[in-house]
């Protein structure tokens, strides 16, 4: 059995709803902002037209109105990401990438996107390339579950299995119903030699009560 990556990047458009320089700037938190993101000063509207545009799946709407927003601030990170988000949706990988390695250029500070970039090259087949950018997600916000999901998943890939379940318990601690998480470790548990069997049916039936589908493979082996 595989662990598998059984999420995709769905959070990252919401970013664009975050904030604007111009709502109320001086009751924001200029560190925080750091960590976050702020779209371009006068671009609510751009912003919103965005979202409608991604909720529609209208990738040629959204694109054109990141990239209006790019045309008055083409340095700025939380748009990069956004604009990401629409090409990976839209299926241009190479140009997600592009798109979320500017981000990161712009404000490194910015975990999602580091998240993103470590998705998209995983997906590439660089599993090296995507620890390093897990990790650096982590380093930028350590409370991020997902962030230490993924970075299971790469590591596996390397047939890490120790430290695969110490970010998989990681996530669980700071999110205890993330399905997935709990899903992924009765996977890592039923690898173990000899399998700890009564431990990942814990993990397994957890995930099912959050949601996650059942698997035939994970109920075969709970059956051994």
């Amino acid at each position: 059995m595989r662990l598998p990556n059984l999420l995709k990047i769905s959070v990252l458009p919401v970013m664009s709803a975050l904030c604007h320089a111009q709502d109320g700037a001086a009751q924001f938190n200029p560190a925080k902002m750091e960590k976050t993101g702020m779209l371009p000063p006068h671009t609510k509207v751009l912003g919103e037209r965005a979202v409608a545009a991604f909720g529609k799946k209208d990738w040629p709407a959204a694109r054109k109105a990141y990239q209006e927003m790019l045309e008055l601030d083409d340095g700025n990170a939380l748009v990069w990401a956004n604009l990401g988000a629409v090409e990976q949706q839209a299926g241009d990988l190479k140009r997600a990438i592009e798109c979320f390695e500017k981000s990161v250029q712009f404000n490194p500070q910015l975990a999602p996107s580091w998240t993103a970039l470590g998705l998209l090259v995983q997906q590439q087949g660089d599993t090296y390339r995507a620890i390093s950018c897990f990790t650096r997600a982590i380093h930028e916000d350590p409370e991020d579950a997902r962030a230490h999901n993924f970075l299971a998943i790469a590591v596996k890939g390397l047939a890490w299995a120790d430290a695969a379940e110490v970010e998989l318990q990681k996530a669980i601690e700071m999110k205890p119903d993330y399905g997935i998480a709990h899903f992924n470790m009765a996977l890592m548990l039923l690898e173990r030699r000899p399998p700890a069997i009564e431990l990942a049916r814990r993990h397994y039936e957890k995930a099912l009560t959050l949601g996650v589908a059942k698997d035939d493979v994970v109920e075969r082996r709970l059956k051994e």
